[in-house]
């Protein structure tokens, strides 16, 4: 079977609609590390998405088997493979949306020390900011990559410096993953069904700085304290108990990537002008004078941050997990800058 590659808009049966959806300006998402165990959930789950006219898959490993796969799933959009830097263009061309999920998870894949990991990741997203600066400047660019409480400002300083210009907007470090695992742990606490929970999480994506505001949970529950604690512990070690349950084989690549889709279709339906979008993301803000990065809940909307709903109200314990995780977030944020900091001084050029 012949599978043909077709125009952005005309997808695989044209424009038009198709169940009732209009397809005829449908949106590019690219995919900038798909060839990862994150990026194959990702992928996939874009692929199942009516909101995407297109999937630009990226990879330094060339990812034109995982494209030809997710093209026989029959669904509307179509899937196109990019390798290596030279296909960073074509992939960024026209996106609307990027999300970037490159990089290494653990020190198990990028052998030596959690510095030479740091080193590994942000240099990663240095290269990726710096050809989403050139091809797409003006998309939507969603930060997965870890540590995002650094490389989320390694991204931003890269437009500031390539482009003399950053939309603090259109900027997003992605924290839903701390979301939807506080949505589950609320629920089973509860008992109510998951999806009609919401947790708001504040401060940065790390154990040490990450905010559950479970005093604010909807639907509104009065959860004890011993039920907040243990929720909160829960949500700081997620990570470290997937990685264990896997016998250090892998990490929290197939939750990583639900939430990463959650994340992109709710960007999409911003751009497309739905009403009432909420999410919360770690973005560039004032809300905290001494961070210039911090996540809050914002509502989007079709030219990104369409309001920073700000920090809700905190409980007391909340207010001492906030105090402590800001000088942890300030620490990181100075490492993403230090990070340009010192490409600058090696003259590894802009």
């Amino acid at each position: 079977m012949r599978f043909i590659t077709v125009g952005r808009n005309a997808g695989r049966w044209g424009t038009g609609t198709l169940k009732g959806l209009d397809f005829s300006r449908g949106l590019k998402i690219a995919v900038l590390g798909g060839m990862g165990q994150i990026g194959h959930t990702l992928c996939l789950m874009l692929k199942q998405s009516p909101w995407f006219d297109e999937i630009a898959i990226q990879d330094s490993v060339n990812p034109k088997g995982l494209a030809m796969e997710l093209n026989h799933i029959d669904t509307q959009n179509i899937v196109t493979s990019h390798e290596g830097h030279s296909g960073l263009k074509t992939a960024l061309k026209g996106a609307d949306i990027v999300m970037i999920v490159a990089g290494h998870t653990t020190e198990k894949y990028c052998p030596g020390s959690k510095d030479d990991l740091f080193t590994a990741n942000c240099r990663t997203v240095y290269e990726l900011a710096r050809s989403c600066a050139v091809h797409c400047p003006k998309a939507f660019i969603a930060v997965c990559t870890n540590p995002v409480n650094s490389t989320l400002p390694i991204t931003c300083e890269v437009f500031k410096r390539l482009n003399r210009f950053v939309d603090p907007c259109k900027m997003f470090g992605v924290t839903t993953l701390t979301v939807v695992r506080a949505n589950t742990l609320v629920s089973e606490v509860i008992q109510v069904v998951p999806e009609t929970v919401e947790v708001p999480i504040i401060g940065g994506h790390s154990p040490s700085t990450m905010v559950p505001v479970l005093s604010q949970a909807k639907p509104c529950a009065q959860l004890t304290t011993e039920e907040v604690v243990r929720i909160t512990r829960a949500l700081q070690t997620a990570g470290d108990e997937v990685q264990k349950a896997k016998n250090n084989q892998g990490t929290a690549s197939l939750s990583m990537g639900f939430a990463a889709t959650r994340f992109a279709v709710s960007l999409a339906k911003a751009l497309s002008g739905q009403d009432n979008i909420i999410e919360c993301a770690y973005l560039m803000s004032n809300i905290i004078p001494e961070l210039p990065y911090f996540a809050t809940p914002v509502q989007l909307g079709p030219c990104g941050v369409q309001k920073n709903l700000g920090i809700p109200d905190l409980s007391s314990y909340e207010c001492c997990l906030l105090e402590t995780a800001i000088p942890f977030l300030k620490r990181d944020i100075e490492s993403g800058e230090n990070f340009i900091a010192d490409v600058i001084k090696n003259k590894i050029i802009f």
